[in-house]
């Protein structure tokens, strides 16, 4: 028998990154490219399955689960302590470190999930709606089965293996919208929404767990004592879990005060607003944050080479976020109409509104990134004690004059703390102001002319009976007018030439 085959495997390869190093740029551009490819599958899912939710439920039924939303995010943040990312960011980890994180963090996750039980009964009373409790003890049970497998699926984003979470967040999301589109149809009501966040967490659980084999040595004392590395993770994490605690309780104060004083139905044209406007935000943000993460966290030691990858990454956000935010803010009807349908036509004018905030807000959060991977979460704490109380004000502020208060309010704070939580970020990154200007100028520039453009072509542009074709058409001319403006800017045909460059190596990656 080969000797070699006999070796037991190395405890310590799901940690290791040199690999990495060789070709970090190369594996950047292609984990950048597979989130790009997803995101067209992932969008006309996500889109199908909202909008036929959308028809078979009512505002009432959205506006339940949104009720319940603030815990989510509450104990999201308190969950793993933030540690699932220092695994990402750390340069130097040890298999019996990770197994210290993954049992210290399920004790933790054991009391948050005892937390969210105990939080049923709550809910439902200070709503006044009792489904409340039902559905919360269903969601802590997809939370808990999530927290199981966190450690794996943070092992496979250090290692930078994004086409193997990109097919497990597909197939989490085909399976979860069947599921709560089947649901939908025999008239289960809320229960699909449920059920939809269930399932989609308990398919990446197990598939996470299927596809990365790293297991925790087995629980002893000695494991859990901390060495140096250990308390400086866990000084990342506990700063970390202080921002998000502080920033979510904030963000979700709207969504408490409408539900507590207008009731589901309202809150329901409130959420999906929300979660609308922010959609082509996050469907760029969320699947980039991870690759972006990943790499600023492999060069964060040789801050030229930083800044270069910073100004790479920051780019297409920006670019293709601020041009669909524009555009769905002077074709807000027609978007909603054709997503949701008429009976959700009350939501266009808080649609419209909160555009606007996730225009500005998405300048704060790609700030982000450079926290997270430059290690500098207790600056990012510190930032969150001057936002939140401007955030809270505004919104209790605004609520005096119902839900639209409340939208005015929260999109006010955002836009006046959008440059100033930039300038505090980058005072310590080796990123300068320079460089996020020059990331977010021409696409914000174009996205402006474009859209002015697009409000006056209405009134020259041919009328059809058909909504989708009206869409479209408007679409095509405000993406033609987006690229020919920015084209023009100045450098405009550099940017061009680069993402020739880019598009190359990858081609001759894909080669080898």
């Amino acid at each position: 028998m080969d000797k070699d085959a006999q070796k037991p495997a190395d405890p310590n390869q799901h940690v290791r990154t040199d690999s990495l190093q060789a070709n970090l740029k190369g594996r950047s551009l292609r984990s950048g490219l597979i989130t790009f490819i997803a995101q067209p599958l992932k969008l006309a899912i996500g889109i199908g399955s909202t909008a036929l939710l959308a028809r078979l439920l009512t505002p009432a039924d959205f506006g339940l689960l949104a009720m319940v939303t603030p815990l989510l995010l509450l104990v999201d943040s308190l969950s793993n302590l933030g540690l699932e990312t220092a695994t990402i960011q750390q340069e130097k980890l040890e298999h019996q470190q990770l197994s210290a994180i993954f049992w210290l963090s399920l004790a933790v996750n054991v009391l948050v999930f005892g937390l969210m039980l105990a939080m049923a009964p709550v809910l439902a009373w200070f709503y006044g709606e009792a489904q409340l409790t039902g559905m919360t003890i269903v969601l802590a049970v997809g939370f808990l089965g999530q927290c199981l497998t966190f450690q794996h699926k943070s092992l496979l984003k250090r290692q930078m293996r994004f086409g193997v979470l990109t097919a497990v967040d597909v197939g989490s999301l085909i399976a979860s919208n069947a599921c709560a589109i089947a649901a939908a149809e025999l008239g289960w009501g809320y229960w699909a929404l449920v059920i939809q966040l269930v399932v989609m967490q308990l398919t990446q659980s197990i598939a996470c767990w299927v596809v990365c084999d790293w297991r925790p040595a087995k629980y002893s004392q000695d494991l859990l004592t901390l060495d140096v590395n250990l308390r400086t993770m866990f000084a990342y994490g506990a700063h970390l879990t202080a921002f998000r605690v502080l920033t979510r309780v904030s963000k979700r104060l709207d969504r408490i005060l409408i539900g507590y004083f207008s009731g589901a139905r309202a809150l329901g044209f409130y959420d999906v607003a929300y979660r609308w406007a922010y959609f082509a935000f996050e469907q760029v943000y969320m699947p980039l944050f991870d690759v972006a993460v990943s790499s600023f966290s492999r060069v964060q030691h040789d801050p030229d080479l930083y800044r270069a990858y910073c100004r790479r990454g920051l780019m297409p956000i920006f670019a293709l976020c601020m041009p669909a935010l524009a555009f769905c803010f002077v074709e807000a009807r027609e978007t909603i109409l054709l997503l949701l349908g008429k009976q959700w036509l009350e939501a266009v004018p808080i649609f419209q509104l909160l555009t606007i905030a996730v225009f500005f807000n998405s300048m704060d959060r790609v700030t982000k990134w450079l926290y997270v991977s430059e290690g500098q979460t207790q600056r990012q704490f510190y930032w969150s004690l001057i936002s939140t109380p401007v955030m809270i004000t505004a919104i209790v502020v605004g609520s005096r004059w119902g839900v639209y208060g409340v939208a005015m309010g929260y999109t006010i704070a955002t836009c006046l703390l959008a440059y100033p939580s930039v300038a505090y970020c980058l005072k310590t990154s080796p990123v300068k102001m320079s460089d996020f200007l020059s990331a977010i100028g021409s696409p914000t520039l174009a996205s402006l002319v474009a859209a002015v453009v697009l409000f006056a072509s209405r009134f020259v542009l041919p009328s059809n009976d058909t909504l989708i074709l009206n869409f479209i058409l408007k679409l095509i001319v405000f993406g033609i007018i987006y690229l020919v403006v920015w084209f023009c800017l100045p450098g405009g045909r550099k940017l061009k030439t680069q993402m020739l460059l880019y598009l190359q190596q990858l081609k001759t990656q894909s080669k080898e």
